[in-house]
């Protein structure tokens, strides 16, 4: 499982730097909740000017020491004139407790024509009925907001910010079920083979009906004024 764990992760990795090279071939990151700091590094590695924001410890001090970024511990203290052409959140939004003042802070830092990218799990899937209350998105306590579509579109035209497109993140649909069957009881080589069956269904689900899968990927461009 960690085999295939490591490899998807390298897969979703190459994806995401691959997108912001489609985006904006150059320019300057801000990645808000950049853990270890892999996704930051591979970009510096293609020349982009980067920053990271992490407000975990150890994950931040592995950043700094592994890869030589820049990062702080919270997104207030990136400096106001600082301004990226691509900020990214990768499953980030959902934990922060000042929704609507980071959303104002994010927008404030992306440059002209910037694009903000923001990962979010989707409580419109079909696994998060399916699981209901044992539904491992949820995450409680840790997240603190779980959205909607229609909710993501809002808070990003309330911002400032016009949506461009929006992708669905089909691996999560797997990693979500290994951990909701685990929560339901199942051991871990019964939950591994439900969760192969039922990512695969919720995926399907979203094909044919046009329903969102367990995450969601919104791209969206500042607004001109």
């Amino acid at each position: 499982m960690a085999s295939a764990y490591q490899r998807v992760r390298a897969h979703a990795l190459r994806k995401k730097v691959d997108l912001v090279k489609r985006l904006q071939p150059k320019g300057r990151v801000l990645d808000v909740g950049c853990g270890t700091g892999e996704f930051l590094a591979e970009l510096k590695q293609n020349q982009y000017l980067v920053q990271g924001v992490e407000p975990e410890v150890k994950a931040r001090e592995q950043a700094i020491a592994n890869h030589a970024l820049s990062v702080l511990p919270k997104l207030q203290l990136v400096e106001a004139r600082e301004q990226f052409q691509v900020i990214t959140l990768w499953h980030v939004l959902e934990h922060l407790h000042d929704l609507r003042g980071s959303m104002k802070q994010l927008f404030a830092r992306t440059a002209e024509d910037g694009v903000l990218m923001i990962a979010v799990p989707d409580r419109g899937s079909w696994d998060s009925d399916h699981y209901g209350e044992n539904w491992a998105a949820y995450d409680v306590p840790r997240h603190l907001w779980h959205f909607r579509q229609q909710d993501v579109r809002r808070l990003l035209h309330e911002h400032g910010f016009e949506l461009m497109e929006s992708r669905r993140m089909p691996f999560d649909a797997f990693y979500i079920a290994i951990l909701s069957e685990r929560y339901r009881g199942h051991s871990l080589p019964v939950a591994l083979v439900l969760a192969l069956l039922k990512g695969s269904w919720s995926n399907l689900v979203a094909l044919a009906t046009g329903r969102p899968t367990s995450s969601t990927l919104y791209i969206a461009r500042k607004a001109r004024v």
